[in-house]
């Protein structure tokens, strides 16, 4: 092999290693990514049910002729 070949190779090399880190790295952060989403669809879906139940008892209040405010 040639002085060439061996430095083209090794900087191959090289730049395989780093791709590789750098694709780990992004994996990494996508799944704490997702996690964050998760958590915050969580607090969403609990956030509905509570303007739900909110929204039911406005409903119900107006309908039995409650004043409002």
């Amino acid at each position: 092999m040639t002085p060439e070949l061996i430095a083209v190779l090794a900087v191959g090399a090289a730049l395989a290693g780093l791709i590789l880190q750098g694709q780990r790295g992004l994996g990494a952060r996508l799944d704490r990514l997702e996690a964050e989403m998760k958590e915050v669809r969580d607090r969403l879906s609990r956030l509905e049910a509570k303007m739900d139940f909110v929204e039911s008892h406005i409903v119900r209040r107006d309908e039995a002729g409650a004043p409002a405010g």
